[in-house]
């Protein structure tokens, strides 16, 4: 907890005093007793809080507050008995830092664990805003805790000891404290992206830069191409489409061989009739060398001599006979079948029913969908820092992809060799994915983990600001201040960056709006000059 004393500045708003009166007539109650009474706050009055006297010139206590879900910056005057004192405290939700916009807010005084006052608000007097009076009956020391009760979220913070002095006389003066840091108030944190993380002390991995590829297992992705020139058919269950799954052995299409230039029906028959004379004359002629042979008029080598002539004519009959059937029959799906070699999806297909392909043409690609791979080219003066790799990070669009081997990730491989063209050592990494933004033959800018590691004091990546080739961060010094600071940095992770200098473990960082602030602190006046309660 952050605690400093400062002036406040005289509140001159009428629609305050109203509001103040009103609560003075309905809080003439005895608040010392355990049951407690309070205040009901529904007051929209406007407040500009800040730097200067209360009207009494009381100092303002300033207090920023952490729970694990909630964030506390409070301001309100020192308190003093029969005097009230108007708490403004933002809530600020850590899960999404947004302001509070409903709940039951009460201020409790104990003593030695005893409830001795309580003062309660119904309602926020705006969203993240609170504003409770407290007006002690007693003077004394105190455990002042704030407790809140909502719909989306219970907290309660505890501050510790606070004192109640019995006269304004007796209030010490307020410390001299400097205003110095950057100013970016509540209401600017909660309407943009905005966020802060607290400096740790955890593992960083080492990792170096490489361009990758995201490609399937070769077992796992097959290209089909066309086996001759021809024309494409669908089968009797329709043509596929990509995206859609096809398994082993099925028959995506029909290839119908294109015939020779210049053949027609006529030729065709023509070589069919030729083909079967043929055949009819090598029968005879089998039949004649086996008479001979047997008077004993031939050897017996002529007769197979016959018998092979006769099997090629019928092999010529066949052949010339399919052929007129094909050019016969248009919309025959005879063919050439072109089958899924693995089973998978399709991820391309460049043909269409009744387009005419080239031999060797690439028809359709099938990939595996139960794995893919990311292979790095590292490059060559990074090669001595690869020797077991233990993951990898890249970026796909606005998110971060991260592989840990061992977790949701295997190692491949590592090159033995450098590529003697591009001078770079080849790393491939395994990974089950059901990511459907990832795409074969997808190129990432990717960070191989190396394996090396070290224990850091680190801040997430987005906490810090370039600022003319020196890196910082700002530190939050208070619920509204933030610090400016310069840092050395050491190893980066997908994640983090280790801070070897300028930070201690503990310390708050802003790390969403990070430049936001920075541009803050370039222009104060754009940062604006106080609240608007």
């Amino acid at each position: 907890m952050t605690t400093l004393t400062r002036p406040m500045r005289a509140i001159g708003s009428a629609v305050l005093a109203l509001v103040l009166v009103s609560l003075m007539a309905a809080c003439s109650h005895d608040h010392s007793h355990e049951a407690g009474h309070g205040h009901d706050d529904h007051g929209n009055d406007h407040h500009a809080h800040g730097h200067g006297d209360a009207d009494d010139g009381r100092p303002t206590v300033v207090i920023t507050h952490f729970t694990g879900s909630s964030e506390l910056f409070m301001e309100y005057p020192a308190l003093v008995v029969g005097e009230e004192s108007r708490f403004l405290a933002h809530f600020t939700r850590l899960a999404d830092f947004a302001p509070v916009r409903d709940g039951v807010l009460d201020v409790e005084l104990l003593q030695q664990g005893r409830l001795k006052a309580r003062f309660r608000v119904r309602a926020p007097a705006r969203d993240g805003l609170f504003t409770p009076v407290i007006q002690p009956r007693e003077p004394g020391e105190y455990d002042l805790v704030l407790k809140l009760s909502g719909e989306d979220l219970n907290t309660t913070h505890a501050l510790g000891k606070v004192d109640v002095y019995a006269t304004i006389d007796a209030v010490p003066p307020a410390e001299d404290v400097p205003d110095s840091g950057v100013s970016y108030l509540k209401e600017q944190q909660w309407q943009g992206e905005f966020d802060l993380a607290q400096a740790d002390v955890r593992a960083v991995q080492a990792s170096v830069p490489a361009s990758a590829t995201i490609t399937a297992p070769p077992d796992r992705f097959a290209t089909l191409r066309a086996p001759s020139a021809g024309i494409v058919a669908s089968t009797a269950e329709g043509f596929p489409s990509i995206g859609a799954r096809v398994e082993r052995g099925q028959q995506l299409a029909t290839l119908r061989p294109l015939l020779s230039a210049g053949t027609d029906a006529a030729t065709l028959n023509l070589a069919l009739e030729r083909a079967e004379a043929n055949e009819r004359l090598a029968q005879q002629d089998l039949a004649r060398h086996r008479r001979l042979f047997a008077s004993g008029a031939i050897a017996e080598h002529r007769v197979h001599e016959a018998e092979n002539t006769l099997e090629v004519a019928r092999a010529e009959t066949r052949a010339a006979r399919a052929r007129v059937v094909q050019l016969a029959n248009a919309t025959s799906r005879a063919g050439i079948a072109i089958i899924a070699p693995i089973s998978g999806r399709l991820v391309d297909l460049r043909i269409t029913p009744g387009a005419v392909v080239e031999v060797d043409s690439m028809l359709a690609q099938i990939a595996g969908d139960s794995e893919l791979w990311l292979r790095a080219d590292v490059a060559e003066a990074d090669a001595p820092r690869i020797s077991r790799p233990d993951g990898a990070w890249f970026d796909l669009g606005d998110r971060r992809v991260r592989l840990d081997v061992g977790d949701n990730a295997h190692l491949i491989a590592v090159g033995g060799v450098i590529d003697d063209t591009r001078r770079t050592l080849p790393v491939i990494l395994g990974f089950a994915t059901s990511d459907v933004g990832l795409r074969i033959n997808q190129r990432v800018a990717a960070h191989i983990l190396t394996g090396e590691q070290v224990q850091a004091v680190t801040v997430p990546r987005s906490a810090l600001i370039d600022d003319g080739g020196q890196p910082i961060v700002y530190v939050q010094r208070g619920g509204e201040t933030f610090e400016r600071r310069a840092v050395r940095t050491g190893l980066r992770d997908a994640e983090f960056v280790a801070i070897t200098h300028g930070l201690a473990a503990g310390e708050r960082v802003v790390s969403q709006g990070a430049y936001d602030v920075h541009l803050a602190a370039a222009d104060p006046a754009e940062a604006g000059h106080g609240h608007a309660h």
